[in-house]
């Protein structure tokens, strides 16, 4: 009986040993460390009052994101944020009331980022796919910010334009976004308030 707790004993420690060799000779990039992307630090930890401003290059129009609830739910209930948003024109000095809106932002079906298109909240232009996402700087007038680049497809968008790139940062409100590019717009982050 002893003889055959040895041999177990040893084919144990043998089985282990040839383990660890094996797991020391795994690529590079499998045992590389660096920053980590988390999510939870963008919209899901929003919470009321929060707000962020955009302001689309091209047309100069301001668009306001502002979290209205963000409730704390039963651990079985849906995460949602219940979030205005405001799209005013500075040159006509208007806000323009068709596009306001204010919709319930379901995390768990319409991912991370602002509803594009509020009259259809279940639209396919709320479900990005996510490409990469990597460390990277922005340039932000005279300052360089570290965040994170994540590319994305547009299932809404014409194919061959439905590249949507966004870079986050999860110190900015509500969505972490400090500037996004989607069909042939940009939107630049102008100023924001974490809640009180």
């Amino acid at each position: 009986m002893r003889a055959l707790i040895l041999i177990l004993s040893a084919a144990v420690v043998g089985l282990a040993a040839s383990i660890v060799w094996h797991v020391d000779k795994r690529p590079e990039f499998v045992t590389r460390t660096g920053p980590l992307f988390y999510v939870g630090g963008l919209l899901n930890d929003a919470t009321k009052g929060e707000e962020a401003v955009y302001r689309e290059k091209t047309s100069q129009r301001l668009t306001r994101f502002l979290v209205v609830d963000a409730p704390r739910l039963l651990p079985m209930a849906v995460p949602y944020k219940r979030i205005r948003r405001e799209v005013r024109d500075p040159r006509a000095g208007t806000d323009q009331v068709g596009d306001s809106v204010t919709y319930d932002h379901r995390l768990t079906e319409h991912g991370w980022f602002p509803l594009t298109a509020p009259d259809a909240p279940d639209a396919l232009d709320r479900v990005w796919v996510i490409r990469g996402i990597e460390p990277d700087t922005l340039d932000l007038g005279t300052e360089q910010r570290a965040c994170w680049r994540v590319d994305l497809i547009d299932p809404a968008l014409p194919e061959g334009s439905d590249t949507v790139v966004a870079w986050v940062d999860e110190a900015v409100p509500v969505f972490g976004l400090l500037k996004w590019k989607r069909g042939g717009k940009t939107w630049e982050f102008v100023s924001g308030k974490k809640a009180p």
